[in-house]
């Protein structure tokens, strides 16, 4: 024992107990550790909106990860970040998530994804100074209950936190919804095909029952035996009223030698709610054939979860020209683009009431006065706490030219909707906002392109902290009118927040004769016209009503005739204390609301609206649109990508120079800095032994000659 104790007195134990600690030390950091996100984003935490998902899960939720081994750099990262990220899931989950990373290596998993439907993807890599190329699997598999999702393929980091949260969330719904089906009720997923058809050569339509049925089978596993299948053959005096129910193909053909009509279509339906999936008869220079008979399996259950999942409802105003919700070249992208979680249902204030149910609207691009009564419907709304979406443009086009080609002709909007925005001290201006930060393109004709009516917004010009542009950046806005909020800022019942400004060289254009066309707009030969503008901003808090009391409802003069005509019997005198009035106006609102308030409709049209959401002007909208509605930590999921994180240098020549400074400057620097730090260590080392061994043979003078015990 006294030996042992020596030893680990001695020197020569140091070693072995430092192998010791560190072993220790390992297997308490398996259990308790911690992680620091150092990055501005937070790209690498979990929101607080998927920590509840995961942490509340009633039922097993399975994630399979397949990701190919020695993948390239490119892709090799996001494999990494994706299983980093799903550790983060698999620590904040309850005992009923399980998440297991498949080895590819192995035939029996390979085939397995491909019994999941994973694709793989063809990717580029450079082996021994060649670029070939690689089919390599890179996709999640999720199971909940009997219901699986793909999120497959995962080729970038961007919004992966959102689109893994946003899926389980739909499949607990929908999970939710198929358990909750009356007892015997049964999802119906119908085929209809008028037979005469099949003796038509239309290439693949024989063959649609059967895909069907198929793809059918496979779901219906998926979705605990909920559903039926059924396959209608309609005469041709039936299509009108199935296409007139579903909006199905007609088709006009001639058969047995008369003119006939017939349809083809896959309905499924549950109640009176009902999808089409997308398969048609398309004509092409080979002849008709059927389209959309790919991957059946995944529409029948996109449409399945869309039909059962119920999503936020959001008022869609229409009625003064507002943009359509059905023309793809109008706000068709933009309802396309938020059907995951909302649905717009569109009301015409003349005749409806907003629900009370209901917690925003949308007012997109009107150009035509509303009545007061419907003025009275939206002022009321926001008096009881709603969330006003509006999109005001300040000059519009005077033909169907706004969004198609030609050359439109501009007017002044004005809209008596300023009633309201005047009264919470925003005022339009009827101009259009010119920036030369703006979107550029290249012309082989006539060079570098700017687009000084599209601003390009870098990070600076957006709300750093919240939540609807953090992180965000490269916002393409699209002729903006400008926004006078002065009297908004100075109002203490409610906070103004300018999500979005030009930059510091843009200036105002009142020119209603103005063509938008680069070459024809110049910028202001004196910069003192040069301003920053808001071009969107956002109202929180209580608001005061524009009406001193409720509007009285216009009568007609039928309606007058009519009430002159009813004998009405004569009134019965009464005391002043027994008179009864009432009122239901709101003079100030008591319950917090929001507006949001852009003068422009542009940016929900097909000009900068992608559909997929990866845009920053698609997210800076569906982070709007969730923010009215009580969605906060899903903006600042959507928008984690780190590859909007743009650099905000225009000249070539200074890219280039930051590029190289980032390739080869830092590691240069860092050797500097470490010879530096070297340098000194020597320095003060030979100071110190001058200092107190001056005898010390192994020291060198600054005449390079050693100092000797007889110097």
């Amino acid at each position: 024992m006294k030996k042992i104790l020596n030893w680990l007195k001695s020197s020569s134990s140091d070693f072995v107990l430092f192998i010791i600690l560190i072993v220790l030390v390992n297997i308490i950091g398996q259990n308790l550790y911690f992680r620091v996100d150092l990055t501005e984003p937070k790209s690498y935490s979990l929101s607080k909106a998927s920590v509840n998902i995961v942490k509340n899960l009633d039922e097993p939720l399975s994630i399979r990860v397949f990701f190919d081994k020695n993948l390239p750099p490119q892709y090799s990262s996001v494999a990494q970040y994706a299983e980093d990220f799903l550790e983060e899931y698999k620590s904040a989950a309850n005992k009923n998530l399980t998440v297991n990373y498949m080895d590819l290596s192995k035939k029996e998993n390979v085939e397995l994804a491909q019994s999941f439907g994973l694709r793989q993807v063809q990717i580029q890599e450079v082996k021994n100074n060649e670029v070939g190329f690689k089919q390599a699997f890179m996709g999640i598999v999720i199971s909940y209950g009997d219901s699986v999702e793909l999120i497959d393929p995962i080729s970038s980091a961007d919004g992966l936190e959102y689109k893994i949260t946003s899926t389980i969330s739909k499949m607990i719904n929908t999970n939710d919804t198929l358990a909750a089906l009356p007892k015997g009720e049964k999802i119906r997923v119908t085929v209809y095909l008028t037979e005469a058809l099949k003796q038509l050569r239309i290439n693949g339509v024989d063959q649609i029952e059967k895909i069907v049925e198929n793809a059918y089978r496979e779901v219906n596993k998926q979705k605990q035996d909920r559903l039926e299948f059924n396959v209608v053959h309609p005469t041709s005096e039936e299509t009108d009223e199935l296409v007139t129910r579903y909006s199905l193909q007609s088709l006009s053909f001639r058969a047995n030698g008369r003119q006939e009509k017939g349809t083809v279509g896959v309905v499924i339906e549950s109640g009176d709610n009902f999808r089409v999936l997308p398969i048609e008869v398309q004509q092409s220079i080979f002849g008709f054939a059927v389209v959309g008979l790919e991957d059946v399996e995944t529409t029948i259950n996109e449409s399945i979860q869309s039909l059962m999942s119920k999503p936020t409802q959001v008022g869609y105003i229409l009625g003064h020209n507002e943009l359509p919700l059905d023309e793809e070249k109008y706000a068709a992208n933009f309802q396309q683009l938020i059907s995951s979680m909302y649905e717009l249902v569109t009301l015409d204030l003349s005749t409806d009431s907003i629900p009370a149910t209901m917690s925003s609207i949308i007012i997109n691009g009107p150009q035509f006065d509303y009545t007061e009564e419907e003025l009275y419907k939206v002022d009321q709304f926001i008096m009881r706490g709603g969330n006003v979406m509006f999109l005001i443009d300040g000059l519009n086009t005077t033909g169907a030219a706004a969004y198609y080609s030609g050359t439109p002709q501009y007017q002044v909007n004005e809209v008596n909707l300023d009633r309201l925005l005047n009264k919470y001290g925003v005022k339009r201006g009827n101009d259009f906002v010119f920036d030369e930060n703006c979107y550029t393109q290249a012309n082989q004709q006539y060079g570098k392109l700017n687009f000084y009516w599209a601003p390009l917004l870098q990070k600076k010009q957006l709300a750093k902290n919240h939540p609807i542009t953090k992180n965000l950046g490269y916002v393409i806005m699209l002729q903006n009118g400008s926004l006078d909020i002065t009297e908004a800022q100075a109002n203490k019942d409610f906070t103004t927040t300018v999500l979005a400004r030009s930059s510091d060289k843009s200036w105002i254009s009142d020119r209603i004769d103005i063509v938008l066309n680069p070459l024809m707009i110049t910028p202001p030969a004196d910069p003192s016209g040069f301003k920053s503008q808001p071009l969107a901003v956002l109202l929180e808090g209580r608001f005061e009503s524009a009406f001193d009391e409720a509007p009285v409802p216009e009568k007609n003069d039928d309606e007058d005739n009519e009430e002159e005509e009813k004998a009405a019997p004569a009134p019965v005198p009464a005391s002043d204390d027994s008179e009864i009035t009432s009122s239901t106006h709101i003079a100030k609102s008591r319950v917090p609301g929001k507006i949001f308030i852009a003068s422009t409709s542009y940016i929900t049209t097909y000009q900068v609206l992608d559909t997929s959401g990866t845009s920053p002007i698609s997210m800076f909208l569906m982070n709007t649109v969730d923010y009215m509605n009580g969605n906060e930590d899903l903006c600042i999921m959507r928008s984690k990508g780190l590859s909007i994180n743009t650099l905000e240098i225009k000249s070539q020549s200074a890219a280039k120079t930051v590029q190289y400074f980032n390739e080869w400057g830092l590691a240069v620097l860092f050797a500097l800095v470490g010879l530096i730090v070297l340098r000194l260590r020597v320095a003060k080392k030979a100071r110190i032994n001058k200092k107190y061994n001056p005898d010390d043979t192994r020291f060198v003078t600054k005449s390079g000659k050693e100092n000797t015990q007889g110097e």
